[in-house]
């Protein structure tokens, strides 16, 4: 069962599919909440005013990223709005391995397992009739604070102690091109990247090395914008890169998926840019 099914499941049988959460007086604000770009799974308020947010992976929820995914969420919500109290945090997967629940618990995060035969269940009970908005746009108290607090200004700052020159390495390269002024993700949002060259819209994009989520295939490239460049591409092609996998952002949205590449030959790759 994917995300967006378990999501819709528990927004039409709420009250079957999380009875505690109902019973304590939660009731479902939103679905796919956006805060600072972010965007929230599910978000519960109770009538005190506690929040609670949910986020849901199909299967068994990947650590470390999900872990890592929903702090973050709980990071932009205290800074975003301080007078309020700390969101409660729940993991739901289809399943959830002793492992995964014990390292989540250690973070004050509580997870749920859900099973596709629950959901069918449960659905088969009837409707809530309730209807959950969508897309509810959450406004920091202060923006521009908040932003700049979330900024990692280190992701993109050389160095005293390191040369961009060879040997290259992922860090080295990636430094290189923000330092050649290519243009680079905001430090605010998370997973930030810079662009090889200019392009509009992105075609051409390599993760920095904190970004855990891409470091099967730091490197971005998606041949199907306007914005492609094919001789850049062919100083860069394989071996010195190597196919990883591709987006799939569903029907109608082919376009917009990037194909995930590693970098195998960091001086060769460093010197097809001309860093």
């Amino acid at each position: 069962m994917d995300e967006q099914a378990l999501e819709k499941a528990i927004c039409l049988a709420f009250q079957c599919l999380l009875p505690d959460l109902h019973g304590e007086g939660y009731r479902i604000v939103s679905q796919q909440a956006v805060l600072l770009e972010r965007r929230l799974d599910l978000l519960l308020r109770k009538p005190d005013g506690q929040i609670c947010i949910i986020e849901l992976k199909q299967g068994a929820p990947p650590m470390p990223q999900v872990r890592d995914q929903i702090l973050d969420y709980a990071s932009c919500w205290e800074l975003s709005f301080p007078t309020q109290q700390r969101p409660r945090l729940i993991v739901i997967g289809n399943s959830i391995p002793e492992t995964t629940k014990l390292e989540l618990a250690n973070f004050g995060i509580e997870s749920r397992a859900i099973t596709k035969a629950a959901v069918i269940e449960a659905l088969d009970r009837g409707s809530s009739g309730v209807s959950v908005s969508q897309g509810l746009k959450l406004v920091p108290d202060d923006p521009d604070r908040v932003k700049h607090l979330l900024s990692d200004y280190g992701s993109v700052t050389l160095p005293a102690n390191l040369p961009l020159c060879p040997p290259w390495t992922h860090e080295k390269a990636f430094l290189a091109l923000v330092n050649r002024r290519e243009k680079h993700k905001e430090l605010w949002r998370k997973n930030i990247y810079v662009q090889l060259y200019p392009q509009a819209p992105n075609c051409a994009v390599l993760y920095g090395p904190k970004a855990q989520s891409t470091r099967r295939g730091p490197l971005h490239l998606n041949p199907r914008v306007k914005s492609w460049n094919e001789a850049a591409f062919q100083k860069i092609k394989p071996p010195l890169i190597k196919y990883v996998q591709s987006d799939n952002k569903g029907p109608g949205k082919e376009r917009l998926n990037f194909d995930w590449y590693q970098v195998t030959d960091w001086d060769g790759f460093a010197a097809a840019l001309g860093l």
